[in-house]
């Protein structure tokens, strides 16, 4: 997953660059922009074209330059279908993962309200929600954890640590990574009438 957001981010950064430099040095060629830049700047002349009609028609007549439009129109318009695709996510059931013992399996969301129950049963947790991703070789628990007032993070970590250590049993032999979040449950404001 981590590699895929590399990936992407990389290709949003180059085409970015691409255009951004297309479009300075486009902007270059007008007058107003040209009087300013320094005499390195590769600017194209005032009165110039990217593709004048003359070089335009003896591109149309060579037998290769239909084909290769359409070529890469269409190998473009694919890649960008492909990208949009792999993008959207995917609803359906959620798997199931095996669990240590042998031929047994679970469904993650029975696991998940497993977790969110063991870990409202620690003291001092007012609500707690979380989220399993399996991968081939690794799981993720992302647990999100509220306490009740009166109480600090630091009270219902070694509980949190038990929770973890049961769904790491569970999930083997896969290796679990864990995230966990503990946040204040805010005080009711009062109201007066």
């Amino acid at each position: 997953m981590t590699s895929r957001i590399t990936v992407n981010r990389t290709l949003i950064a180059l085409a970015g660059i691409a255009l951004l430099g297309t479009g300075l040095w486009l902007l270059g060629a007008t007058r107003a922009v040209a009087d300013h830049l320094p005499a390195w700047w590769p600017a194209p002349p005032a009165d110039a074209v990217l593709l004048d009609r003359e070089g335009l028609a003896s591109l149309r007549g060579t037998g290769w330059w239909a084909p290769a439009v359409m070529a890469a129109g269409t190998v473009l318009t694919l890649l960008c279908l492909a990208w949009a695709v792999s993008r959207t996510p995917v609803r359906g059931p959620r798997p199931t993962g095996p669990l240590s013992t042998a031929r047994a399996e679970l469904g993650l969301t029975a696991l998940e309200d497993a977790v969110c129950e063991d870990a409202r049963r620690i003291e001092g947790v007012a609500r707690a929600r979380c989220r399993i991703a399996l991968r081939r070789t690794s799981a993720h628990l992302a647990l999100r954890v509220w306490t009740l007032p009166g109480y600090a993070a630091k009270d219902v970590l070694d509980g949190l640590d038990a929770v973890s250590t049961t769904v790491e049993h569970a999930l083997r032999p896969r290796g679990l990574h864990t995230r966990t979040r503990v946040s204040a449950q805010r005080h009711a404001a009062p109201h007066v009438r």
